[in-house]
């Protein structure tokens, strides 16, 4: 496996120092290895083996802890004898009940260091929030980006990497998820729909007790096949009636919330450009990987939306708050901010005539700001324009910079 650079680099530089770190994402996205890396990055800066306890809660070894009172007796035998610094490394630590409890208390009876890893967005809601306010950093991790997969295919798989746009063609088909990377293309498909199940049976139906399973995939599919596209819940509701069945819009919203928290799906908010706000309806939906499009329902039916995707993920892969934004009744894609900076987005599949042209850059042309405005498309030739600048897709995923 690779080595995930963008988020070892940002645990590295906090090792030893007093926040908890915590690690979020999807089932199958890295977590577990990340951990491993973290592992062996503190055994060559020579901290004894002995001091390191790397605790996975899907192991033989440690699958019977289940509440923080085991756990407390697990980490008491584990370390009573070890001189000096531990460092604590626990892996999907949500299947432990109140285990906020014993992380807070490590803190204050040990001298310790702690990393967690979580399949879900809400490890840091309520209490835990509380005890270990200002004491924690979180770094969300998602599947490989394009720029990672090449980099596998260089270093794993040792293959010629020049021609990207052959790469990308498989990028889009399967997806990064990195488990299916060392799987035939032959079972590929089978493999995303076996980690799709496992997401759906562990991190969302078993968590949440949930009885009509079945309710609940016809939703995520809805979800997937809408990628893109505004939506609210009475849509759904209505898609529901439609096939004969009936669902109330609260439960609907319980679920598109369970499957958020699980970091499945990624909800867009709407905002008024001119007016600042935030729009309460008609938000858009995208999943965490788009291979789970390919698994589900074959052939890809609309480009466009599978590359809306990709460069969604990526924009939060890169540390943006992204928006969808609308201004005099034109949509533009993407509104990302970071820190002071902000920049608006178009994703196109191609701007094959000027009606498309007209299309995608009429809305950033409103726009009465100083902040940077691009189309993304798949077109080698460069339609920047008007203080408009557009960028070709790969390039944008293969570059640090926008």
């Amino acid at each position: 496996m690779i080595k995930r650079e963008l988020y070892l680099n940002k645990i590295v530089r906090l090792i030893d120092k007093d926040p908890i770190k915590i690690i979020t994402g999807v089932r199958r996205s890295g977590k577990t290895y990340l951990l491993k890396s973290i592992g062996e990055d503190l055994k060559n800066r020579g901290i004894s083996e002995e001091n390191i306890f790397l605790i996975s809660f899907e192991s033989m070894k440690y699958n019977k802890i289940e509440d923080f009172n085991q756990l407390d007796e697990c980490i008491i035998e584990l370390t009573e004898n070890v001189k000096g610094k531990v460092y604590l490394l626990f892996d999907e630590i949500q299947n432990v009940k109140n285990w906020e409890k014993s992380i807070n208390a490590y803190r204050v009876d040990l001298d310790c260091d702690i990393y967690i890893t979580g399949s879900n967005s809400e490890l840091l809601s309520g209490e835990m929030a509380t005890l270990i306010s200002g004491r924690y950093y979180q770094i969300n991790i998602y599947p490989f980006s394009f720029e990672e997969f090449v980099q596998y295919k260089k270093e794993i798989e040792k293959i010629d990497v020049s021609d990207l746009d052959d790469l990308f063609k498989e990028y889009v088909e399967y997806g990064g998820m990195p488990p299916i990377q060392q799987v035939a293309a032959e079972d590929k498909y089978s493999y995303l729909s076996d980690i799709y199940n496992t997401i759906l049976l562990k991190d969302i139906i078993a968590r949440h007790n949930i009885r009509n399973t079945d309710m609940l995939n016809r939703i995520l599919n809805y979800v997937i096949m809408n990628l893109g596209k505004n939506f609210s819940a009475t849509n759904i509701v209505k898609y529901m009636k439609h096939e004969g069945r009936k669902i109330s819009k609260d439960t609907i919203l319980d679920y598109l919330l369970y499957s958020k928290n699980a970091c499945f799906i990624h909800q867009a908010p709407r905002v008024d450009i001119k007016g600042k706000k935030v729009l309460k309806h008609n938000e858009k939906y995208f999943i965490v990987d788009h291979g789970f499009y390919q698994a589900k329902f074959g052939e890809i039916e609309n480009m466009g939306s599978i590359l809306e995707n990709i460069v969604y993920i990526e924009l939060l892969r890169r540390g943006y708050d992204v928006n969808i934004g609308i201004i005099n009744e034109k949509e533009i894609d993407f509104v990302c901010t970071k820190d002071k900076e902000k920049i608006h987005i178009q994703v196109t599949y191609q701007l094959k005539n000027d009606e498309t042209i007209e299309r995608e850059f009429s809305g950033l042309a409103q726009i009465n700001d100083n902040f940077d405005k691009y189309v993304l498309s798949m077109d080698k030739l460069d339609f920047s324009g008007s203080g408009l600048k557009h960028r070709n897709i790969i390039d944008f995923l293969i570059s640090d910079y926008i």
